[in-house]
This record gives C-alpha cells, structure tokens and sequence, in this order.
C-alpha cells in the first residue's frame, strides 16, 4: 500500500455504523412512543417484519461499538494523511481548511458515538435515552454524514489523495 491513501478505505464502517446507529434509535423512540409506537407495528405488521422492537436498541448499541472500534484506524489514517497535507501546503489552502473541518467533525461525531456507548453499557436491554437518542440521531449521525460529504469533496473535488507517486507517495503532476 506504499504510496496509496489508506483513508478512504477505512472510512465506510464508521460512517455506516454510526448512521445506523442513529436510525435504530430513531425507529426505538418511534416504537416506544405512545403517539408513534402504532404506526411502527402497523408498518412492521404490514411489511411482515418478524423483529421485535426491544432487539432495536441491542443492534444499536452494538453498531455503536462496531463504529468506535472501525473509527480507530480512520482517525489515525485521516490524522497521517492531514499531517502529510498540512507539512506540504500549510493551513492557508482550501484543501486544508477542509481536511481540518473534515476532521474536526468525523472526531466530534465519533466523540458522541463514544459517549453514547459509555452511557448506555449498563442499561438494561441498551435501551437509549431521550438524550441519547437526540446525540446519536440529531447530532452524531448528521455530522458524520456532513463531515463524510467533506472527504467526499476532499477527494472528488480537491483531488486530495489522486496522483501519488507509487514509491514515494508524494503527489506527482
């Protein structure tokens, strides 16, 4: 892989994790809320969707440990590849402004998801709070979608990453 961005090959877990996570305890509150909670099973009935509802909050939590555990190697890998740009280009391109709110973002997300996990560990049945619910859908999930649209741009717009050298992954023109 010498030459090659790792990064982008090790942020879809965490992305997909963390908005499942967020979706799960959406569809949780949804079908735990009197107002709600008929048109959930209604919906589950119609489709013939054989889950229970209380497996909801399970899948959640144990998406949440799958994205902090897949976060690991895409901090470290974004952190290297934003090190590698910042000692090439400085802090004063468009390409490091946006690497660093790309960063800043995915750790802010991935500091909500972690809390998240802290939280509700030794809740019976993982079940969320109103609280966690409102970081894991309202906030984690929201800004890890925006800060994966960043990378997004960083690469397909900005070329972050394209035109490495194969031996001394330095960019090339």
């Amino acid at each position: 892989m010498a030459g090659k961005p790792l990064h982008p090959a090790t942020t879809h877990f965490p992305i997909a994790s963390i908005t499942l996570a967020g979706l799960l305890d959406i569809l949780h509150a949804a079908a735990t809320s009197p107002s709600t909670e008929p048109f959930v099973a209604a919906a589950f009935k119609s489709l013939d969707i054989q889950l229970s509802l209380a497996l909801l909050p399970v899948l959640s939590y144990y998406a949440i440990i799958i994205a902090l555990i897949t976060a690991i190697p895409a901090v470290l890998s974004g952190a290297w590849e934003l090190l590698r740009l910042i000692a090439r280009d400085g802090y004063g391109t468009r390409k490091a402004r946006t690497a660093l709110a790309h960063g800043a973002l995915s750790n802010i997300a991935t500091g909500i998801t972690a809390y998240n996990w802290w939280s509700r560990r030794a809740v019976e049945g993982f079940a969320p709070s109103t609280l966690n619910v409102a970081l894991s859908a309202a906030l984690a999930m929201p800004v890890m979608v925006f800060a994966a649209s960043l990378g997004g741009d960083l690469v397909y717009s900005q070329g972050m990453g394209v035109g490495r050298s194969k031996d001394t992954g330095k960019k090339t023109q």
